[in-house]
């Protein structure tokens, strides 16, 4: 069984945008744009890694948020054409990220559930109120999707699951066909602080300490993330995270700032090892970067 993740594609279309659409948060992400952001995240390089993971014959594609730049509507739908030209809607779980959720109107409008789950997913009924979290059951894994994301103050780009959600996951986690497989969550947010910039405080989970708390007690296998753009994989008691970075990052001078995406095999006793493949200016296309099995995955840092 193999699981391919990518993650933070920050997809850009701004058809049939207006000048009044900027008249919010989005000024900041708009000056961003205008100052290299648009030059760093690429068309072609998701494009290049959607055809890589094709050719690697993948079970099921994960995206852990951040399809858009800016959660215009133009932004959603053209993504999500893209993938669907490689993937059917039964092969991806798709979660949100913060760019997803980047204005009050956009999470009110809920435009993410509305433009990538038009049916929302899931293999088990449950009786919740709220789309997050559902469960894909596939082969011996079950795959739950969270959301994390939320429309936050300006320059904030934190996490929080909140406590229904995480109610809601334990009710999950306990029903019998969760249970008897491999358990992997699928977030956009990070767990451990891995950048050192005075603001990391504003980016990661609000709510992380309870999530490994309930991942302990049900013996989660894995937590799949992204919005770092950076090249993480750590292992916090039997739970092993794991970020893909961002699969559209054109260029960077540190190997873990490339586009990357990762793929996870998985077998009987559960994940066997994870193939990291980045992205080459050079060739144009995605090569090869390292493989790591679990027994070399290092401890967590202490959660502060």
């Amino acid at each position: 069984m193999r699981l391919a993740h990518i993650s933070d594609l920050h997809w850009l279309d701004l058809t049939g945008t207006r000048f009044t659409d900027f008249l919010n948060k989005r000024w900041t992400g708009g000056f961003n744009l205008m100052t290299g952001r648009a030059k760093t995240h690429r068309h072609e390089v998701v494009i290049a890694a959607l055809d890589a993971i094709r050719a690697q014959h993948c079970d099921h594609l994960v995206v852990t948020g951040d399809l858009t730049n800016l959660a215009f509507a133009s932004e959603f739908k053209a993504v999500k054409k893209i993938l669907n030209s490689y993937f059917d809607d039964n092969q991806m779980t798709i979660v949100p990220g913060n760019h997803d959720y980047y204005t009050r109107e956009s999470g009110k409008a809920d435009r993410f559930v509305s433009c990538i789950y038009p049916t929302l997913p899931g293999d088990i009924a449950f009786s919740f109120d709220r789309p997050w979290p559902f469960v894909r059951l596939i082969n011996d894994i079950a795959l739950i999707g969270l959301c994390s994301a939320q429309p936050r103050p300006w320059f904030v780009a934190a996490g929080r699951l909140g406590q229904r959600q995480l109610d809601d996951l334990e009710t999950v986690l306990k029903h019998d066909e969760v249970s008897k497989r491999h358990k992997v969550l699928a977030l956009h947010h990070h767990i451990f602080q891995v950048l050192t910039s005075p603001g990391e405080r504003f980016r990661h989970l609000d709510d992380r300490a309870e999530l490994l708390r309930i991942c302990k007690k049900f013996d989660v296998d894995m937590i799949l993330h992204g919005h770092n753009h950076d090249f993480t994989q750590l292992k916090c008691g039997n739970t092993i995270l794991s970020e893909a970075g961002s699969c559209s990052v054109f260029h960077a001078t540190h190997p873990n700032r490339k586009g990357k995406f990762n793929l996870y095999d998985f077998g009987a006793k559960g994940l066997e090892r994870i193939e990291t493949w980045h992205y080459d200016t050079e060739k144009a296309q995605f090569t090869h970067w390292q493989t790591v099995t679990p027994a070399e995955i290092p401890n967590a840092p202490e959660l502060t």
